[in-house]
């Protein structure tokens, strides 16, 4: 949920009330150590690590934004990624900083689910409850408790885990529920058990040691069961199915437990199943958390990516292993503002056979030498190549250097280079000289490069009077301001001008007004829906920039935070003049892409007639462009 909805939830006279009562300047000043700086305060980002300060806040328009993670926002959303809170609960914390008597519900963010699902869950944790009896104080229990302690699991860790045991009598859990006033269609619904012939339930694990699934909340949400002994024909775990409850999507294991212990960098350890997380935890690992016996989803990394600052992929070090690391490094690259690193166990090794034969201290030194994401790529790719052989030699080098590639900055390149030369054989000078002519530009995420980007000389827009400026100005002494400066990132003219439109329409009234009378339109959604969601901010009668981002989503409030964070020049009739008619030859390219398709189409087919025509619309458009 964005926090745009969130916002509603609470009277806009109330977060108006706590905004305008503290200086988001105060508050950041509590966590980073703000220079004044040209119109900007610059501190150490404390959202990752860094040398160069590139985390300014702006004074003026409240809002606080990176040039180098990209995030920003108002000071509630700094709050929001501080602490990894809901955005109630960040207003409140606002509120209470400043003083301000309000009554705000910290609750709000919740979705109101309905009576079913709170019925299921009262269940669901009245059935946990009796699987850990069954276990713990029960004879029935002692054959899985003894695997459990033989797998040096403690009664500590159970208790922990909230581990249970389903008996083999699959009518058993069927008669205490019922006993316990719970109605047919709501066992059916919980997913405990199975549909029989005749519409008879029966008990869905049996002879299984029990895990429960909690969501972020702590609640139990379902259930995985492995199956005690060897039994043929049976899968060693079970999972209870897709519930209203569960969605293995967006569930991940130990989540609750990982966000209570999270230390101060917001690290997670992501293993491959959720017996390794417990392992770990034996080992003092404490936020290790895993996916669902399926391949990490995108769900699964958008709340990493929220509560987290870095995750370090910690699968075994086998072959399959390894392919699911890769995997994972690539979905990861999904995600926006989180750090992401592997960490593989020597010799093929699995967490519990690493901590029995190395122990506990060496495992967690272990999960401190981490591969970047470029450094595993170079060490995965020479999986099964023949060094020997100079094809696939060159295959991988080509590979290789298409990976380091990504990387901007020279010392890791030159580690990197390091490493392709040690495993390849092939001198260095040839690597970096081939690595010139392989170069790759990455795709940072908008909001964290330079809103103007870089342009080619022949592809300018009208400048402006005072020209156009991809540089923070001088401080008042006249020294350059000394911040991480971000990677520049060639976008098309059409998109500066979009860009360039938005922060006039931001920032000046008589933009938003000559914009909203002609009806602009942005070809991106994104600036479109900014823009729209403005000019209806602004017709509810406001015009500040710090309430209006609390209306948007994270997406759309860290591109505003951006735009608003670099310096532009002063707005004028020839600036929005010219920046409208770039805007409108997108329009204009895009019919004429159209319209070349159509032709070649009917050249295809032989259509004269249709040929002629369409010639016809592409010179007229061509016409209008070159105008």
């Amino acid at each position: 949920m964005g926090v745009m909805v969130l916002a509603k939830m609470i009277p806009e006279a109330t977060i108006d009330q706590v905004q305008n009562a503290v200086n988001i300047v105060d508050y950041v000043g509590q966590f980073v150590q703000l220079k004044k700086q040209g119109q900007n305060m610059f501190g150490l980002c404390p959202f990752h690590d860094e040398n160069t300060p590139s985390f300014s806040v702006n004074e003026e328009k409240q809002i606080f934004h990176c040039f180098s993670c990209g995030r920003g926002g108002s000071v509630f959303k700094f709050v929001m990624d501080l602490d990894g809170v809901s955005f109630p609960e960040a207003v409140a914390k606002v509120a209470e900083f400043g003083h301000v008597d309000v009554q705000i519900n910290t609750t709000v963010n919740q979705p109101r689910e309905s009576a079913t699902a709170t019925r299921q869950k009262e269940i669901l944790a009245q059935v946990q409850k009796l699987f850990n009896h069954l276990l713990v104080n029960t004879a029935q229990g002692e054959p899985a408790l003894d695997y459990l302690h033989g797998r040096q699991m403690t009664d500590e860790t159970i208790e922990h885990f909230g581990i249970g045991f389903a008996p083999s009598d699959d009518q058993m859990l069927r008669k205490y529920l019922t006993k316990e006033g719970v109605s047919y269609e709501e066992q059916r619904a919980s997913g405990l058990f199975v549909d029989r012939d005749g519409g008879e339930l029966a008990t869905r694990f049996t002879n299984r040691v029990m895990f429960p699934l909690r969501n972020e909340r702590g609640q139990t949400i379902g259930f995985s069961g492995r199956v005690l002994g060897k039994q043929d024909g049976v899968a060693k775990y079970l999972n209870s199915p897709e519930t209203e409850l569960f969605n293995k999507r967006d569930t991940l294991f130990n989540l609750d437990q990982a966000k209570a212990a999270i230390n101060p960098d917001k690290r997670f350890y992501l293993f491959e199943g959720f017996m390794d997380v417990i392992t770990a935890y034996e080992a003092g690992v404490q936020t290790g958390i895993a996916s669902m016996g399926t391949s990490l989803t995108r769900e699964q990394i958008g709340i990493i990516d929220r509560v987290a600052n870095e995750v370090v992929i910690s699968y075994d070090g086998d072959m399959p292993g390894q392919k699911a690391a890769d995997r994972a490094l690539g979905m990861l690259q999904n995600a926006r503002d989180l750090r992401y690193s592997v960490c593989l166990l020597p010799d093929g090794m699995d967490p519990d056979e690493f901590i029995k034969s190395r122990g506990a201290d060496a495992f967690k030194q272990q999960l401190q030498h981490v591969l970047t994401p470029i450094a595993f790529r170079i060490m995965f790719l020479a999986n099964g190549v023949d060094m020997t052989n100079d094809h696939d030699k060159i295959a991988y080098v080509d590979a290789a250097l298409a990976e380091i590639a990504r990387e901007t900055e020279a010392v890791p390149r030159s580690l990197y280079l390091d490493q392709l030369a040690e495993r390849s054989g092939v001198p260095r000078d040839a690597l970096a000289q081939q690595l010139a002519s392989t170069q790759v530009a990455p795709a940072p995420a908008l909001g964290a490069d330079n809103p103007f980007g870089a342009w080619d000389d022949n592809d300018m827009p009208p400048e402006p009077t005072g020209g156009w400026s991809d540089v923070p100005p001088a401080d008042p002494a006249g020294q350059p301001q000394t911040f991480a400066k971000p990677q520049t990132v060639r976008i098309s003219r059409f998109e500066k001008a979009e860009r360039a439109l938005l922060y006039y329409m931001l920032t000046d009234s008589e933009t938003a007004n000559l914009m909203g009378a002609e009806a602009v339109h942005f070809p991106h959604d994104l600036y479109q829906t900014i823009a729209q969601q403005w000019q209806d901010y602004r017709a509810d009668g406001h015009d500040d920039i710090s309430g209006f981002t609390t209306r948007l989503s994270d997406e759309e409030g860290q591109t505003v935070a951006a735009l608003l964070s670099t310096p532009w020049p002063p707005v004028n009739d020839e600036t929005t003049d010219g920046l409208l008619k770039v805007l409108g030859g997108s329009d204009l390219r895009q019919q004429l892409g159209t319209v070349k398709e159509q032709l070649q189409q009917a050249q295809r087919l032989g259509d004269q007639e249709g040929q002629t025509r369409l010639a016809n619309q592409y010179f007229e458009l061509m016409r209008q462009l070159k105008a």
